[in-house]
């Protein structure tokens, strides 16, 4: 095997075990957007789909807009998370509860992050920051809050480097074959030129005839 097709299936299982494992096999969902009620207070629901009975660690972060700055504000086994509450609906989902919601408190998004156990190893993943929005006033239509939260569709970055990849494996593919080709031929060559047998080919010496007599009668 030769050194580009040796590299070529490390790139392969390496480009695979990302597309189909990403984030070490497990998302994070969580709504793009949740309205505040009357009341001042939002619920965020943070899901993961790891295949494990329990979480390691669950927390809600804020993220400022401007400047970028990043805050813990309630994690699992925190006892003095301010104006928020947080319980578990089942293994796989928490709620988080917002309360006494303010302007400041509008211009930030959520995140959601699961830090998992597989085995003995701990693997952490974020959620899409979810954005809060102004709620309806009293004696309007609250449908709104009824509708039920699908879950995200995957990040659209990680439908890009599908194509990419695959492009990456057709160069290489045609690395392995153009490298395979030239070593067959200069293989071909080689042999070619060691059975073959020189022969020295010598011209063959002019033959000079008699001079032809002349006749007198």
């Amino acid at each position: 095997m030769t050194a580009c097709s040796f590299n070529f299936f490390i790139l392969l299982t390496v480009y695979l075990s990302l597309i189909f494992h990403p984030s070490h096999g497990f998302m994070v969902i969580q709504p793009q957007y949740q309205t505040v009620n009357p009341d001042g207070s939002a619920s965020i629901s943070c899901e993961h789909t790891a295949n494990v009975s329990s979480v390691a660690d669950v927390r809600l972060t804020s993220i400022s807009l401007n400047p970028s700055e990043r805050s813990v504000l309630c994690q699992k086994g925190k006892k003095d998370c301010k104006n928020i509450t947080m319980y578990r609906e089942n293994p796989n989902k928490y709620l988080f509860i917002l309360l006494n919601i303010g302007p400041e408190a509008m211009n930030m998004t959520y995140e959601c992050e699961f830090t998992v156990t597989k085995g003995r190893l701990d693997y952490t993943n974020n959620g899409r920051p979810t954005t809060l929005r102004a709620g309806l006033s009293t004696g309007q239509n609250k449908t709104e809050d009824w509708v039920p939260r699908l879950p995200q569709p995957p990040h659209c970055y990680e439908l890009i480097w599908i194509p990419i990849g695959l492009l990456v494996l057709i160069f290489l593919y045609s690395c392995v074959i153009t490298s395979v080709y030239i070593k067959l031929r200069v293989t071909k060559t080689n042999s070619e030129l060691e059975n073959s047998t020189y022969v020295e080919m010598r011209k063959a010496p002019l033959t000079v005839n008699p001079p032809v007599g002349i006749y007198c009668g």
